[in-house]
């Protein structure tokens, strides 16, 4: 799972999922969805950073450890929050762009099932880990000369803390290497959360397995070798929560 302040969780394609004339609505009013992503995005953080500013409980006469917002797991009820809640903006510029009553029909439906999707967040659970992980940036590729023939090929990058745990994937940076070369993935530079990255390569987005064994160090170049492993875990999706902190129902804006 990604961290929260990985950003949105939603894309587009998983609002049209929810509703199949999203994208005609949006054409017909202007209506940008992705900002309206973003915009619920920011709105769920502000939610998230009032939970986490309550005061602590004492442990043995002791104040528990102070918990911050780039801890947050972006679980699977917090997502459908974000979707839902995203979609509900959609509808309600919509409606005031358009005046038209079946806009303001959704709006109010997808502000109902946005409320439901809190109610299960808050049931569930704030997920938290010990040790973040950002998001990794997407890798530099290069090539070295090999005997292997040539072809597109495909790299993403998780970075890993003493932990071992993985942060979520990199976008998948892309190479086109000529016959008698090899694909080549570097990171300059890795976050103070991190100790080393892993590689993540293959000839297409869909086939992106690990290629390293263990964690490479920063500056380290990778040499990929097509066929050389052909199974292994795909892509990382990011760290499971360490911890669950309970939560109590607030008033929601809107």
């Amino acid at each position: 799972m990604a961290l929260f302040l990985d950003g949105p969780a939603c894309t587009i394609d998983d609002l049209t999922d929810q509703d199949s004339g999203l994208l005609d609505v949006s054409a017909t009013c202007g209506i940008n969805v992705s900002t309206k992503i973003r915009l619920a995005h920011e709105e769920i953080g502000t939610d998230l950073q009032l939970w986490l500013d309550r005061p602590r409980p004492a442990i043995d006469m002791v104040w528990a450890p102070a918990l911050r917002i780039g801890q947050v797991v972006t679980t699977p009820p917090l997502k459908a929050w974000e979707a839902m809640l995203a979609l509900s903006f959609v509808y309600r510029d919509a409606y005031f762009s358009q005046l038209v009553d079946r806009y303001q029909a959704k709006w109010e439906e997808y502000s109902q099932l946005s409320r439901r999707a809190y109610e299960r967040f808050v049931a569930s659970g704030m997920g938290l880990v010990n040790s973040p992980v950002p998001r990794a940036l997407p890798p530099a590729l290069s090539s070295v000369p090999g005997p292997q023939k040539g072809g597109t090929f495909y790299a993403s990058v998780t970075w890993v803390n003493e932990r071992g745990q993985e942060g979520a994937a990199s976008a998948a940076s892309a190479i086109s290497v000529p016959d008698g070369h090899l694909m080549t993935v570097k990171v300059a530079t890795l976050p103070t959360a991190a100790v080393g990255f892993h590689v993540y390569a293959g000839e297409t987005l869909d086939s992106l397995v690990r290629q390293s064994s263990v964690p490479l160090s920063a500056g380290l170049s990778f040499t990929y070798v097509p066929g050389f492993i052909t199974t292994g875990p795909l892509s990382g999706n990011g760290q499971k929560p360490d911890f669950v902190r309970p939560l109590v129902r607030t008033l929601l804006r809107g």
